[in-house]
């Protein structure tokens, strides 16, 4: 069969010679077949792997458990996007860019090789800079990711050659400890939002257009996630490194003003869990991971939609701005209830299935349920946050004035499916656990995750009353720890023009004397050795010698100088290079000797 990726690579290719309505007819013909294809993919034999040399293999499509279900996970994300997407005429370059973000994700899924894997890596890499240029005035952040994104394939690239080299073959393996597992960890880290690696994701994302976003929130970050699982033999600092992810995304959301921008440190925080399931290493941990994986873009996305859909209807993205849109767009207020509830993990909703498992995985290693369960209680602040400031708290004069519509229907059918499958997942929890590799059951009804999750919920309720901060808008903390890597650059930078840059021009002016130094000397080199004894014999001279014989002595020092390099003078055989030679030798001679 023809794996998924290139069903979605190969479909972009006409993209950019047909327009309107057609376009979007084909655009999403490809997306509903690149679903088809990961749904037979399901029960498909895995590829046979291409051997290149001895060593060199390839394995373009490997199927198991846990890749069939991220492959249909994927594919139909990619297809709830590009249904999203036909609010309106997308320009060719953001489209091709969806697409491709889509069929590198499928193409890292599928792959059983390092080669592959790379490929497809830099490709969704490359995709997601064409998604974020899209958009009026990205540059600075794209050419941000951009180099990012740089350093992190770098640093996988060699992790995979010190893999490949320990086991002799290019076939994805478990990492074992040593420098390619740091290489490694650092440049899937890189993607999944490793603090400190994570700025480009509140840079990045909120630059996009309110479509690109939404793309962008599946598949970077979600890849990487994949990856590590399929790797396997992480230790447990990589799940304390997602509890860290947890709390810190989680915090920087609750003070955030811009949507997006909330919501893409949501993105670092929920990524945090599934990192610390896949770092627990159980099959129970793989199983979380993988679950609250496909939760995560179900109702990350129908938030990012919703928020796209407000600020696509009012232009406003800051929270503080903003008030009352639920009269004016319920059935969006209605979806992005269904999508916050499900972030903070209300029961019946199925982020709260996800994280129950995630809680029960990591049990064993201590401190991180704790960690996490506090990561909890913050997210339920700013999803607070989002919803009542956005659309319940009363709408400011200069928006009820404006009166902004409902979303179009392509984003309220894209929303609705998003917030359906919620729903599903919540109250059948089931209909998900039962794809996962090793089966695990959720107990999302059970009494004990019933009083944690009311615990948590009771807990960020006591924190809302009692912190008056967290009750009225305007919190805008932009600042990460992305300013010292710029304060950094901008003194490199500095560095470079500066100090750098005098001291190779002193460099060069000093070379450029020694050169024309030698040059001068190499044109009568008898006559410049004479010029040179005479000139460091001058002030003995005139030390020890009466004034007048001093003088005609530095006179006819200043004759010969003037007349250099006469070439009539002081030649007279090969005797003196004979010398030369020797003192040369002799000095060669000593320094071997002594160094």
């Amino acid at each position: 069969m023809i794996p998924p990726a290139f069903i979605l690579l190969g479909g972009l290719l006409p993209v950019p010679f047909i327009h309107g309505m057609a376009r979007k007819i084909w655009v999403t013909g490809v997306g509903s077949c690149g679903l088809i294809a990961a749904l037979l993919a399901v029960s498909a034999p895995s590829a046979v792997p291409v051997t290149l040399a001895p060593g060199i293999e390839l394995a373009l499509f490997s199927i198991d458990p846990g890749r069939a279900f991220a492959g249909v996970v994927f594919a139909g994300a990619a297809l709830l996007a590009l249904l999203y997407a036909l609010y309106r005429d997308l320009p060719a370059p953001e489209t091709m860019g969806i697409l491709a973000s889509a069929g590198a994700a499928l193409g890292i899924v599928y792959a059983g090789d390092y080669i592959t894997v790379f490929v497809f890596w830099e490709l969704l890499a490359l995709a997601s800079l064409a998604i974020i240029w899209s958009a009026p005035g990205s540059g600075g952040p794209g050419f941000r990711y951009l180099l990012y994104h740089i350093f992190g394939g770098a640093c996988l690239l060699a992790g995979f050659a010190v893999a490949a080299g320990a086991s002799g073959s290019t076939l994805l393996a478990p990492v074992a400890p040593g420098p390619g597992y740091f290489l490694i960890a650092i440049g899937i880290g890189l993607n999944a939002a490793f603090i400190p690696l994570h700025p480009w994701v509140p840079d990045a994302y909120p630059r996009a257009t309110v479509t690109g976003t939404v793309a962008l929130s599946i598949f970077t970050t979600k890849a990487a996630v994949f990856l590590l699982v399929i790797l396997g033999g992480w230790s447990q600092g990589i799940a304390y490194m997602g509890a860290a992810m947890a709390i810190y995304g989680a915090v920087f959301a609750l003070l955030q003003d811009d949507i997006r921008r909330l919501l893409s440190y949501s993105v670092i925080s929920q990524v945090g869990y599934m990192v610390a399931a896949v770092g627990v290493g159980s099959a129970a941990g793989i199983d979380a991971a993988l679950a609250h994986m496909a939760n995560d873009i179900l109702f990350k996305s129908l938030l990012f939609m919703a928020a796209g859909a407000v600020i696509w209807r009012t232009g406003i993205s800051r929270m503080s701005r903003l008030g009352g849109v639920a009269k004016a767009m319920p059935f969006t207020a209605i979806a992005a209830v269904i999508g916050g509830f499900a972030l903070a993990g209300v029961p019946g909703l199925n982020g709260s299935v996800s994280k129950g498992m995630v809680i029960e995985a990591v049990a064993g290693i201590p401190y991180l349920d704790a960690l996490l369960l506090i990561a909890a209680v913050i997210t339920v602040l700013y999803v607070v946050r989002l919803l009542w400031f956005v659309f319940f708290r009363p709408a400011p004069d200069s928006l009820r004035e404006r009166g902004p519509g409902e979303a179009p229907v392509a984003m309220l059918a894209a929303m609705a499916i998003a917030a359906g499958f919620c729903l599903l997942i919540g109250l059948f929890p089931g209909l998900l656990t039962t794809l996962l590799p090793a089966g695990t059951q959720a107990h999302p009804f059970s009494p004990a995750h019933l009083a944690e999750s009311a615990a948590v919920l009771l807990a960020a309720g006591a924190l809302l009353l009692l912190v008056r901060p967290l009750r009225v808008p305007g919190l805008a903390f932009e600042a990460d720890i992305d300013r010292i890597y710029c304060t950094a650059g901008r003194a490199l930078l500095w560095f470079a023009r500066t100090p750098l840059a005098a001291m190779a021009s002193a460099i060069s002016r000093a070379t450029g004397r020694i050169t024309a130094s030698v040059s001068s000397i190499s044109r009568n080199p008898v006559m410049a050795i004479r010029i040179g004894g005479r000139t460091l014999a001058l002030p003995a001279v005139r030390a020890f010698s009466d004034p007048a014989a001093a003088d005609t002595y530095a006179a006819a020092l200043q004759g010969m100088r003037d007349r250099y390099p006469d070439e009539r003078l002081g030649i007279r055989g090969s005797g003196y290079g004979l010398i030369l030679v020797s003192i040369i030798a002799f000095l060669y001679y000593l320094f071997d000797v002594l160094v």
